[in-house]
């Protein structure tokens, strides 16, 4: 009893701190001589977004998530088919020669030394899914009633842990978007997906820029700014991609433009649940003026010769003007301003201006 209770413990402080699920993950398995345990978490109208696993086995199946043979697997939809309110084991759903053809085992499991597997379904609000699912090395006998059992009984702690993460999660993010609102920005937390999971009353009243579609979407009134905006959402998941994630947006009328940052939450600042995410923030450009040349560089991922030659144009100056400045050739700025435009997502040396006038204001070093 003991036992049970300490575990059950773990499951529920793991709802809220998503490190523990580790540590979870492996007091299961040893509780039914498993070599591992993975958590899945799929939001409804998406792929797998996020996982946690036990040590043994962690960079093993991460390696297996990227893999085709994770898309092609029939293991998740012969789980589901058998809609039970516990865990099923291979066994259950298979034949011993269906599930050793099927790409989880031929791909994964024979080449890592696993066989026999339990693994249960919990359904959450808005047809999100959870599935835990139990491993056994190879060699070891399938899962049997009295396996089943022990899994069973931490099932419905499992459900709302898992009910209770999601619920945590939404909170922190809207806390967050709501914080942003006190600072004056327009902010909207967005999956990886291109969901929003969270936004506050600013960017929700700009009916002029922003767009909401069914199922919580957003786009902007400006297609160009769109097209942008759904390539770096695209890319939320490496974050070191090089995307252009500040950009101009028109408002309807092809005038009021504003300047939007989507700014990547790697790390910690993401939990198992979303997989990826990132704070979509809108602010107003104001009249042109030159920003700090490294903030423009980081920014954009410009190098110091296009971050110099971007904060003239937002200076005013003209190409000659910056050529004869900084003792270079005509045809060389032209070049760093045509670099300066594909990474800015811009066309014209007017937007670069008016997009950089959209970005804070640091005081200079020494300044």
């Amino acid at each position: 009893m003991a036992k049970f209770e300490h575990i059950v413990d773990r499951i529920y402080e793991a709802a809220t701190e998503p490190n523990g699920w580790s540590t979870v993950l492996d007091e299961l398995s040893r509780g039914v001589g498993a070599a591992g345990s993975v958590l899945l978490t799929q939001r409804s109208d998406s792929g797998w977004l996020g996982r946690k696993c036990s040590v043994e086995i962690a960079s093993r199946f991460d390696v297996y998530m990227k893999s085709e043979a994770a898309l092609q697997t029939q293991c998740t939809a012969r789980l589901l088919a058998a809609n039970r309110s516990g865990f099923v084991t291979d066994r259950d759903v298979f034949t011993d020669e269906e599930y050793l053809a099927d790409p989880f085992m031929a791909e994964w499991g024979n080449a890592n030394g696993y066989h026999h597997c339990a693994a249960t379904a919990i359904h959450l609000p808005k047809r999100d899914l959870v599935i835990y699912h139990v491993q056994r090395r190879k060699g070891q006998p399938a899962f049997d009633s009295a396996d089943i059992q022990f899994l069973d009984s931490f099932r419905p702690h499992l459900a709302r842990a898992g009910l209770l993460a999601a619920r945590w999660k939404l909170e922190r993010l809207r806390v967050m978007a709501e914080a942003l609102a006190l600072l004056g920005l327009a902010a909207a937390i967005i999956a990886s997906n291109g969901r929003v999971l969270a936004s506050n009353t600013l960017i929700e009243s700009m009916g002029s820029h922003v767009v909401w579609l069914p199922g919580d979407y957003m786009v902007f009134a400006d297609p160009a700014a769109t097209a942008l905006l759904k390539r770096s959402v695209a890319d939320l998941r490496t974050p070191a991609a090089p995307t252009v994630r500040s950009f101009p947006v028109k408002g309807a009328d092809g005038e009021g433009l504003m300047v939007a940052h989507l700014i990547p939450t790697p790390g910690r600042a993401r939990d198992f649940f979303e997989g990826g995410s990132g704070v979509l923030v809108l602010s107003i450009a104001a009249a042109p003026g030159a920003p700090d040349a490294n903030l423009v560089a980081g920014l954009f991922d410009l190098t110091p010769a296009e971050a110099r030659v971007a904060c003239a144009i937002a200076g005013g100056q003209t190409v000659k003007e910056i050529a004869v400045r900084h003792a270079v050739g005509y045809e060389t700025v032209r070049a760093q301003i045509k670099a300066v435009f594909a990474k800015t997502g811009t066309n014209q040396q007017s937007q670069v201006a008016s997009l950089l006038a959209g970005l804070p204001c640091f005081p200079r070093r020494g300044g």
